[in-house]
């Protein structure tokens, strides 16, 4: 009876942390901040930008800042295991149509490296957390 009223306690413990919801990553492990750098569909032609990405709760929020446009994250998603992120985000384009960017990268670090694509336009981009 004695072992019973022991490990009674322990199984209740044990099935607790089984059910419950996993936390938040911690804040070095996501790539929360402002992170700066370049994009272009060449190594020759670039542009400078800065996105701002936010871990809020389980999700990937943030905005990209290319020249004086301010482009919200329409979706984002990143694995801590792997280092993969994937962004998208919508911008006007000439004529007031819709241009929808993907981008998919690599956290490694300080640095955040991979490819967009924008129809049938591709290029890379690189930016480093401040």
């Amino acid at each position: 009876m004695k072992h019973r009223i022991f490990a009674l306690p322990i199984c209740i413990a044990l099935l607790a942390a089984c059910a419950s919801k996993p936390a938040p990553a911690p804040a070095g492990e996501v790539p929360s901040g402002t992170w700066s750098g370049d994009y272009g569909p060449s190594g020759d032609t670039r542009e400078s930008i800065r996105v701002d990405l936010e871990w809020q709760g389980s999700n990937l929020r943030g905005t990209v800042y290319a020249g004086v446009r301010s482009l919200p994250l329409t979706k984002a998603s990143f694995n801590r295991d792997s280092g993969a992120i994937q962004m998208e985000v919508d911008a006007q384009g000439n004529g007031g149509q819709i241009v929808h960017y993907v981008v998919d990268g690599k956290v490694s670090g300080n640095t955040i490296m991979g490819t967009w694509t924008r129809g049938d336009q591709r290029g890379d981009f690189k930016v480093s957390r401040k």
